[in-house]
């Protein structure tokens, strides 16, 4: 952003009170714009001791494996999104089931991630993957994930069922 959106005047870096970290600051008006991580909602759809995986026909992550998710749109809750985008990119209906874990990582959208029951729906990928797949623990493609969310995710995901991570 080099503009204000306010105003239109260019914006400069500069500490900001109280904490005095830089932020980009209207010339003419003052308006700070802080830029904040965006907001991902995530699920791991699971059903007979599997995990549901989509693998990435889009980058980031191109070929990779993830889990169901995407940015949480404004004006919706993360659970709200959380839903939306699983059945958006797998075709299934799924109820929250548990908190799996909320990731962070620097210059990263914050990743939050939940355990879900599949609930209706027929398996279909989307444009945005090209392969879905049912995977129990020892079927992991620990070696073709997308993200430091999902291998972290997935890792959690074996040691509740008592497992041991191959990755």
């Amino acid at each position: 952003m080099r503009f204000c959106p306010l105003c239109g005047a260019p914006l400069r870096r500069r500490p900001v009170p109280p904490d005095q970290r830089e932020q980009a600051v209207c010339s003419r008006c003052e308006f700070v714009f802080y830029l904040n991580p965006k907001l991902v909602a995530g699920t791991l759809p699971e059903q007979d001791g599997r995990v549901l995986l989509t693998r990435r026909a889009i980058d980031p992550g191109r070929g990779l494996w993830t889990f169901p998710g995407g940015f949480v749109d404004y004006g919706e809750s993360v659970t709200d999104a959380a839903r939306r985008e699983t059945r958006e990119e797998t075709g299934l209906e799924v109820a929250l089931t548990a908190l799996h874990n909320v990731y962070s990582y620097p210059g990263a959208p914050v990743i939050v991630v939940y355990r879900a029951a599949v609930t209706g729906g027929t398996l279909t990928p989307c444009p945005e993957n090209d392969a879905l797949a049912w995977v129990a623990a020892a079927e992991i493609p620990w070696d073709a994930l997308a993200f430091p969310s999902t291998r972290e995710a997935l890792r959690e995901w074996v040691a509740l069922r008592g497992g041991s991570p191959a990755g």
